[in-house]
């Protein structure tokens, strides 16, 4: 549970505490025994202060150490041992000022401890609604945080979507390949055309089908291919049916990372590998760092952000040889 400023706690006990002490005076006075509010304000609210201080230790000290998210279960063991508590205090109490006669039945001190118990009951009841408020303010702050950060990653997509780098290096393949080879130049510009198209339609889609990302995967590898030629290798194996659900986009990111921060050069090839099983999708590649790239995995977190909202986590695992990235299918 999110800490809890120790001003609205200090705040809240004072108020429980002062309204029980009035309580009590009320019960005092309509039971006869009538008293000066002052003074009894005085005895009494200190005593009330230390009871609902422990009780708030009890209560949240349960919360803390016991995670069942059975709130009936809770109220029922912080009533329990609160109430074991306020019994304690009870005995302790009529021993110092009775003695040993404080274990003679007494209807007065019976009395005194039933009320003493109810009005415990009540303290832990405040007490238990204090802390539903404030699961349900850090509840509202999750799903606060969650849509900012699907927000941010939808951004990010959308900057990815339009990197200028991108379109500025196809841009400059289609020219030269215009020169060179015209039926090379129209299939690689139908294959641009391709890719933006599938950006711009899955913009507002939280998932596509992996038949869909495949398709659009194949057009993005021509183009990289005709880019880098035989110094960036890409292979693809699938084992399964295309019957699955993945986030928009999420295969290439993988892929562009890789190109991104590995060296690309027919010295040092980049080897890319795409395995797709029933457990999901594995992307690796042979590890061959830029020394000029800034690598703060900005993209990847994202990635894992927008997995997170439904629930499913991406397993990043790097060796000195491998940069692995496994990839597990949407419901």
């Amino acid at each position: 549970m999110k800490r809890i400023n120790i001003k609205y706690i200090i705040a809240f006990i004072l108020i429980v505490a002062v309204l029980l002490v009035f309580f009590y005076y009320v019960f005092q006075t309509l039971t006869g025994k009538e008293k000066n509010f002052l003074q009894f304000f005085a005895i009494n609210l200190v005593p009330c202060v230390f009871i609902a201080s422990v009780d708030f230790i009890i209560v949240h000290t349960i919360y803390k150490y016991l995670k069942t998210s059975n709130i009936y279960f809770h109220v029922a063991l912080n009533l329990f041992i609160s109430s074991l508590f306020s019994l304690l205090v009870i005995f302790l109490g009529n021993f110092i000022f009775l003695g040993f006669s404080a274990f003679e039945i007494n209807p007065e001190i019976i009395k005194s401890t039933i009320f003493i118990l109810l009005w415990n009951s009540i303290i832990v009841l405040l007490i238990e609604i204090f802390f539903y408020n404030q699961r349900q303010i850090v509840a509202k702050d999750k799903i606060a945080i969650m849509e900012k950060e699907k927000i941010q990653y939808q951004y990010e997509m959308l900057k990815a979507q339009i990197n200028p780098h991108f379109l500025f290096n196809s841009l400059n393949v289609l020219s030269s390949l215009a020169y060179e080879d015209a039926e090379k130049a129209n299939l690689f510009a139908k294959k641009m055309s391709g890719v933006y198209r599938y950006l711009l339609l899955t913009n507002e889609r939280p998932t596509v089908t992996l038949k869909e990302e495949l398709a659009f995967l194949d057009s993005y590898i021509f183009l990289e291919k005709i880019r880098f030629e035989n110094n960036l290798l890409i292979t693809l194996s699938n084992h399964i049916n295309t019957n699955k659900n993945v986030i928009p986009v999420s295969l290439q990111l993988l892929i562009e990372n890789a190109i991104k921060h590995n060296i690309t050069t027919s010295n040092q090839p980049l080897n890319v590998h795409v395995e797709i099983t029933e457990e999901g999708i594995t992307v690796s590649n042979n590890l061959q760092l830029r020394n000029t790239i800034d690598s703060s995995g900005v993209g990847l977190k994202n990635l894992q952000r927008q997995y997170a909202l439904h629930k499913k986590t991406i397993a990043i695992i790097k060796t000195d040889t491998q940069f692995i990235v496994k990839m597990p299918f949407l419901d």
